[in-house]
């Protein structure tokens, strides 16, 4: 068995990531959220069968919408079969959603060179995608794709095997990048109270909890707030900038 690192630093197999938007016909996904404005689908996992694609999705919608009638609108769309929710909440639902293989472009994007790497983010009736593919195939598979599809590439770079390893989930993220004491103090001071608006409890309550000084727990706090609020902040300036 071999092993490929992508890219090798000694040269080698090389991998691009692209960020693409793509658009093709009689797609519920597009034209839902095309006549919905705000409003915003996430592919969590698709699994294609025989005559179908059974999908779980996140829904959003941060315009005037209601949930439901972003539902019902999905439900209502000819090729989708079946639509069943999760979970509700707010303006969020996981739905999923059995539709017709026939209109789904996924079959196509397993069968090209293209990886998926991100979930697929479809709102205003584009769809935004994040692949992996060969270097010395990207012209190829691009061009193929083109020629059937509506396909704007909008950035091409290097997948970099020197970057911090990412984790699509982003509780993930946040939990590689906090330390066992900043985690312990975090969920310490929500227990208890810190966090509250107003605040039930001061900083020394979550010092006694933890059985050390002011000053430690302070520290931990703060570090800890600053990496998820960066956190946090890092991935609305990414789907901000998706959007426009």
């Amino acid at each position: 068995m071999s092993v490929t690192r992508i890219p090798d630093a000694d040269g080698g197999v090389s991998y691009k990531q692209v960020e693409l938007d793509l658009w093709h016909p009689n797609c519920w996904t597009l034209e839902v959220t095309d006549d919905f404005p705000n409003t915003h689908l996430i592919e969590k996992s698709l699994y294609p069968a025989d005559d179908q694609i059974k999908g779980d999705f996140l829904l959003v919608s941060e315009g005037e919408t209601d949930i439901e009638t972003f539902v019902e609108a999905i439900d209502d769309h000819p090729v989708v079969d079946e639509v069943a929710v999760l979970k509700q909440s707010g303006e969020r639902a996981r739905v999923v959603v059995n539709y017709d293989r026939a209109n789904s472009i996924v079959p196509d994007i397993v069968n090209s060179e293209f990886m998926p790497v991100e979930p697929v983010h479809i709102t205003g009736g584009t769809e935004h995608w994040t692949v992996l593919v060969r270097a010395d195939r990207l012209g190829d598979v691009v061009e193929a794709m083109q020629a059937e599809y509506d396909v704007d590439v909008n950035s091409i770079r290097e997948a970099d095997p020197r970057e911090s390893v990412e984790f699509a989930d982003f509780v993930d993220q946040v939990e590689d990048r906090l330390s066992e004491r900043q985690t312990e103090s975090l969920l310490s001071a929500r227990r208890i109270g810190y966090y509250n608006w107003p605040r039930d409890v001061s900083a020394d309550a979550v010092a006694d909890c933890l059985d050390v000084s002011k000053p430690t727990v302070l520290e931990h706090l703060r570090k800890g707030e600053q990496k998820v609020l960066n956190l946090c902040i890092d991935e609305l300036e990414r789907r901000k900038g998706r959007k426009r």
